[in-house]
């Protein structure tokens, strides 16, 4: 197993992003499931893995609006080619979280993260139109884009698991290349 100061900083980081919405903050955190998880995995893959499905998932919905709501027929362009991939990304992370024998419920439900919208920021997204949503779209596009480049980036030097990796790199190259082709548009 890799150092335990490289997962417990990528760990902290995670964490600190994950600041619940102010309507939430008093309630109490949610009870941990101790699971036997493939020792495989360290865990910072299963922090990332644990993080990148929720981020995704959440994403494709935004995609989803933006492939109908989208001003500009390349933004609407750019929102059908990112989901598809995503989709594809999501089933290997699914694939990995079930390799890992890691929990399926979402630790990060309700958090305000960043990278990923919350539940009324999508409200209010898809309540938008015009060249307001495709603002709108495109600076959240961004930060994901943006976030996702950040943690795949961790695994490089803090994840154990070769196929983790592996998909943490496709992450990276393709996350940097996204983010040139949408300040082009």
């Amino acid at each position: 197993m890799k150092p335990f100061a490289p997962v417990a900083l990528l760990l902290a980081g995670l964490l600190a992003g994950c600041g619940a919405s102010s309507a939430a903050s008093s309630a109490p955190p949610p009870a941990v499931t101790v699971v036997d998880t493939d020792a495989a995995f360290n865990l910072t893959d299963l922090a990332w893995i644990e993080l990148m499905i929720p981020m995704d998932q959440q994403l494709l919905r935004v995609l989803a609006l933006a492939q109908k709501q989208a001003t500009t027929p390349a933004l609407r362009s750019f929102a059908t080619s990112l989901a598809a991939g995503h989709r594809t990304e999501l089933a290997e992370l699914i694939a990995l979280r079930a390799r890992a024998k890691a929990p399926t419920a979402n630790q990060h439900e309700g958090h305000d993260m960043p990278g990923m919208m919350t539940e009324p920021e999508v409200v209010a997204l898809s309540n938008t139109t015009g060249p307001t949503f495709d603002s709108l779209f495109a600076k959240n596009l961004k930060e994901h884009l943006e976030q996702s480049v950040i943690v795949a980036r961790s695994i490089r030097t803090a994840g154990q698991e070769p196929a983790v990796k592996k998909l943490a790199a496709s992450i990276e190259l393709t996350r940097a290349g996204q983010l040139r082709r949408l300040a082009k548009l």
